[in-house]
Parts: structure tokens; sequence; C-alpha cells
């Protein structure tokens, strides 16, 4: 009889693949405070990470960003144009963000054998994650 075997990371394609940290949490729990002390460690150990922030609303970063959201929506516009509040201007940036996402992942994939961890900055909103188009990403 043969046996089963279950296959190890280094026999599939995941190998190559980077560990993606997604940081999620309410609006002023030290999401951001993580990403930066995080990216300061693993920049300590020599293993450079690739880092997003897809915090519209956040005024800055305390880390170098390698994909901002900020760059591609302003969320103060955004805002402006659909008459939206606050949240409802994040989610909409995420969403209009979310139609380039597979973009984001082709950056990642060039990236890969580079960097062995991804991490993601979200912003606090949780109506992000529950009912919009971004949060199925």
């Amino acid at each position: 009889a043969e046996a089963l075997t279950t296959p190890s990371i280094s026999d599939t394609s995941l190998s190559s693949k980077p560990t993606c940290i997604i940081c999620l949490g309410m609006a002023g729990s030290g999401k951001t405070t993580f990403v930066q002390r995080i990216n300061a460690h693993l920049h300590a150990k020599k293993s450079l990470p690739y880092v997003i922030n897809l915090d519209p609303a956040v005024h800055e970063v305390p880390y170098p960003a390698n994909i901002d959201i900020r760059d591609t929506v302003n969320y103060k516009e955004v805002m402006k144009q659909y008459n939206l509040g606050p949240n409802g201007g994040i989610v909409t940036s995420l969403n209009l963000f979310a139609t380039r996402f597979d973009q984001v992942m082709n950056f990642i994939d060039k990236r890969s054998q580079e960097c062995k961890y991804v991490i993601f900055d979200t912003p606090g909103q949780i109506e992000v994650f529950t009912w919009s188009a971004s949060g199925t990403i």
C-alpha cells in the first residue's frame, strides 16, 4: 500500500511566495505602530519586508511604504466628489483602490524572491471589511 504524505512547503509553489501579514484592528488600536515595529525588526534582521499602507486617511506613516494608497486615491477628493463623510470616504477610497489590486499583486509577485514578508497596514473602520467590495480582497 502506498503511504499518504503531506507535501512540505518546499515541495509546493508556496515556497517562493512571501508570507503576508495583514494588520487589522479598531481605530487607534496600534496597527500602524505594530507595522512600524515589525518593519524595524525585520530590517534589523536584514529581511527587508514589502510594506503596503491601505489607510487613505492617515496623515503620515512612520515607516517607508512600498505601496501607499494615498499615492493613488485622494481621500479628501473622494469625500467631496461623492458627498461622503469620513467613513464613507475611506470605504469608497478602498473600493476604488480595489479596482487596481491586480497591479499590487503583480508588484508583490515581482519582489517575491527578495522579500520574505509583505505587511499590510489597514484603516480601523470596520465597514471596510464587512460590507464593501474592498473587504473581499
